[in-house]
């Protein structure tokens, strides 16, 4: 039963809401009210997105039943009622915004922008090819936003680029995955009909190396080495570049029709790497 429930909130996805500590993460501002604020806008976002997931399966449950994965959710199997899931929805999403606006109103206005663009997602842009995946990855530099001002840490434009760059990536692995699928199942999905798989690749390819390019020019960057107080910072460059040619690597070989966060959570190399990076960053910190 709990598993049904970790199911519906989709639990495995919070690690998306991680990015709400980068703030603090890159300036190393390690304080007990960074700290608490920064678990408070984390805890809060993930009620957030599970009202939205549960939304979203509500709205999508007739296409979630013919497909081979999504089939499964609680809502879609009818292991779980469309009005339990409306009524848990609503107490996350009121929990969240109330306990928001309670700590600072700003983050309340950041909630509330990730709202409406998911409502519009939903809706609207959804089934639009490109602008599905901004909308997206916007969502992950409002996750960002929200953690700088639950902190009052200034989030820095290198790292709101690398996000939404890294966003993309993910998004474009994704559509990938649906395009094999809908090959595979002859199947029409609208946001993949401009997609063939050979566009799909070169734009994965393209968005790598504009990564990893990024990354490492990002580390050259006087204001990063003075924050950091190491000039070697460009070493950790080398854990960003396998992490994207394994992850590369691996939805070439494999036909899987995962989310990239399923992935990630079940690759142990790639979460071998994410730990080096954390490591080396600290290490060039403290050392």
């Amino acid at each position: 039963m709990i598993k049904l429930y970790f199911n519906l909130f989709r639990v495995h996805n919070y690690i998306k809401n991680i990015f709400v500590f980068t703030p603090l993460f890159f300036d190393f501002q390690f304080y007990n009210h960074t700290i608490t604020y920064a678990f408070i806008a984390f805890l809060c976002f993930c009620l957030l997105a599970s009202s939205i997931y549960i939304f979203n399966d509500i709205i999508d449950l007739s296409s979630d039943r013919l497909h081979p994965i999504k089939k499964l959710r609680p809502i879609a199997s009818r292991k779980i009622s469309v009005k339990k899931a409306i009524i848990l929805a609503i107490i996350c999403l009121s929990t969240s915004l109330i306990t928001l606006l309670i700590v600072k109103p700003i983050l309340l206005i950041v909630a509330l922008i990730y709202v409406i663009l998911n409502i519009l997602y939903s809706k609207l842009l959804k089934q639009v090819p490109v602008i599905d995946l901004i909308i997206i990855a916007i969502g992950f530099l409002l996750r960002i936003l929200m953690g700088s001002y639950a902190t009052d840490i200034p989030a820095s434009n290198w790292i709101l680029i690398m996000t939404f760059l890294l966003s993309l990536f993910l998004g474009f692995s994704k559509r990938r995955a649906d395009f094999i699928l809908a090959s595979q199942r002859h199947l029409s999905i609208k946001n993949i009909a401009i997609y063939s798989l050979p566009i799909l690749d070169t734009i994965l390819y393209g968005l790598a190396i504009i990564i990893c390019g990024t990354y490492l020019i990002y580390t050259f960057d006087t204001s990063v080495i003075e924050r950091i107080g190491n000039s070697y910072v460009f070493i950790s460059t080398f854990w960003v570049i396998l992490g994207i040619v394994i992850y590369l690597n691996f939805i070439k070989s494999n036909i899987t029709y995962k989310d990239p966060t399923a992935i990630i959570l079940e690759h142990k190399k790639i979460q071998l790497i994410l730990i080096c990076w954390v490591l080396t960053f600290i290490l060039l910190k403290y050392l």
